[in-house]
């Protein structure tokens, strides 16, 4: 018997070192990645001190030039967008970088990743490496209890981000200049075009969303919210109004060019129906920056 709760003993004692050596291994990948989305996403946590910050998804990464930004402003500007991900992420990343800096102005691009119901826990994935960062630990909680024991376990934390990690560390495929990721296709066909489902709104996101312009006013950051183009989106489209709606009560601007028709007529500015490609996104970008030019929504002479 005493053989046997010794070997149960020395196999905990062995999987705790398992755990903590491999989440050792896994945070420096981490902080010391070469390239891809690794370093930019360490970046924009840890060492970002850029004037303008894009947030948002695909649609953010895809369709905001910061060159362009850069160029019409007089500022820097960096591209914080992450492929499939919304509001839950940018709060915490929005979080990070305020602890370090506050940046003058942030265009953020909205979309039904930050409005509608769906299964929460993919926006915690890419903070995971950031777990005990201050605040983030929270974020969790409120999307999943149980992550408040979860994410105890290294194995748990990196299960998900092991590969990619390691592989952004040995030999990154891509690289994203200011966190730009530009689309080369031009789409050669005529999608379908369908008016989505009717969705259910998250009120935890809405609720992190509201955060998000608080904490920013808070900090005296300029805010613009965007809807970016979409192929021949119909001009009634009402899938933001809840987001609208907060940006009343703030008084932050939400500009809506989702059926800009210069722009959404026009098939060789697009990759498909939902992402323009890089001849669309320095239009569109350009066209943005003469509104904020004319309006002028960022108070110059407040920074």
């Amino acid at each position: 018997m005493k053989k046997y709760l010794i070997k149960i003993v020395l196999f905990f004692v062995a999987v705790a070192v398992v755990d903590i050596l491999f989440g050792m291994a896994c945070q420096y990948m981490n902080d010391h990645s070469k390239g891809g989305g690794v370093k930019s996403r360490y970046y924009v946590c840890k060492e970002s001190n850029e004037d303008v910050l894009v947030f948002g998804s695909s649609r953010a990464k895809h369709h905001y030039v910061p060159d362009i930004i850069e160029d019409s402003l007089g500022m820097t500007c960096y591209n914080t967008g992450e492929d499939g991900n919304g509001i839950i992420m940018c709060y915490g990343f929005l979080k990070m970088i305020t602890e370090r800096y506050t940046p003058k102005l942030i265009i953020y691009d909205v979309t039904g990743y930050d409005i509608y119901e769906d299964d929460n826990m993919k926006y915690l994935d890419l903070m995971k490496p950031y777990y005990y960062e201050k605040g983030i630990d929270s974020i969790f909680w409120s999307v999943e209890p149980k992550t408040r024991l979860m994410m105890l376990s290294n194995l748990y934390r990196y299960n998900t981000t092991c590969l990619r990690v390691i592989g952004n560390y040995i030999h990154p495929m891509n690289n994203y200049p200011k966190g730009y990721s530009a689309l080369h296709k031009t789409m050669d066909y005529e999608p379908e075009i369908k008016r989505d489902k009717e969705q259910t709104v998250d009120s935890l996101k809405l609720y992190y969303f509201e955060r998000f312009i608080t904490l920013s006013k808070s900090k005296g950051v300029s805010l613009i919210c965007c809807c970016s183009p979409y192929y021949k989106m119909p001009l009634d489209d009402k899938n933001y109004i809840s987001v609208k709606r907060l940006c009343e009560q703030y008084n932050v601007p939400f500009l809506y060019f989702g059926a800009e028709l210069a722009i959404t007529s026009e098939k060789s500015f697009f990759q498909d129906r939902k992402h323009l490609n890089d001849r669309g996104a320095r239009f569109y970008t350009s066209l943005l920056m003469s509104l904020i030019n004319k309006n002028i929504f960022l108070d110059r002479e407040k920074h």
